[in-house]
């Protein structure tokens, strides 16, 4: 038998209903404000993978002062391709995956980043080759013309060439118009004087404006192909190549003859 002393001890112990839960809530753990609030502010593991796979090698990587550079401009025209040129330099910096006072290690400022964006995607993809193509008068124009067209649009006919070039018409920053006096000097006056020697046509300073927008106009109804399929996402009803040799074939046939000076005499008159 169990006395009664130990019987009120028994009592003593037992737990009043109700209290077993009491205890177990107690048990349980809460995070204070604090903790509350950097768990709030931590981001989530799929933004860290993101914001990982977002590091360039710019970081990762040792690279050589040359070799970073490069690679900066690189992704810099790669940025400008898709975002155009109105962001700032820290935008970049966080798309590069680098700092903003890193970036000015490498360049004075955003203008002479561009510039060497502009030597990148223009210039440095020049081919002097194209120079002698168009000059070559052992071999037809039409032939000429053709070469030149197919080689050159392998070149610029691509997403990332046409957006950099029509994103820095829209903002002005000065590639395209450089572009644009290159390609007249290297090609279109080219073009325009090679064709009247075909069609033995004399450029002189009173006709030589109408020729060059003429051979202007044969640029831009190729050029147009390549922002329509590139720049618009269109789809082109023929090849590119097609396109090319039907434009040059028409241009030259349809090339005018007749003295350029007494036919814009005419037009002032009438």
């Amino acid at each position: 038998m169990v006395s009664k002393s130990w019987e009120g001890r028994l009592r003593q112990r037992a737990p009043k209903p109700g209290m077993e839960r009491v205890r177990k809530m107690r048990t349980v753990r809460r995070p204070c404000k604090s903790m509350a609030r950097r768990s709030a502010t931590r981001p989530s593991p799929a933004k860290l993978v993101r914001a990982k796979k977002q590091k360039s090698s710019l970081i990762t990587k040792r690279l050589p002062f040359d070799q970073r550079r490069l690679l900066i401009v690189k992704k810099a025209a790669e940025f400008f391709a898709e975002s155009g040129f109105g962001a700032t330099t820290r935008e970049l910096a966080l798309h590069l995956g680098t700092t903003q006072p890193l970036l000015y290690k490498y360049f004075k400022g955003k203008e002479d980043l561009i510039g060497e964006v502009y030597k990148s995607v223009f210039l440095d993809v020049w081919d002097d080759c194209w120079d002698e193509l168009l000059v070559d008068r052992s071999r037809p124009i039409e032939d000429r013309l053709i070469d030149f067209y197919v080689r050159y649009t392998e070149v610029i006919m691509n997403r990332s060439w046409m957006r950099v070039y029509l994103f820095a018409g829209l903002k002005n920053v000065g590639i395209t118009s450089s572009y644009i006096r290159l390609v007249e000097e290297r090609v279109i006056r080219r073009i325009a004087i090679e064709i009247c020697a075909a069609k033995g046509v004399t450029l002189t300073k009173l006709n030589q404006a109408r020729y060059i927008e003429i051979a202007w106009s044969l640029q831009g109804s190729i050029f147009y192909y390549g922002v329509r399929k590139h720049a618009y996402g269109l789809d082109p009803h023929v090849d590119k190549n097609g396109l090319i040799e039907d434009a040059v074939r028409i241009y030259v046939k349809a090339w005018p003859t007749a003295d350029a000076s007494a036919g814009e005499s005419v037009r002032r008159t009438s």
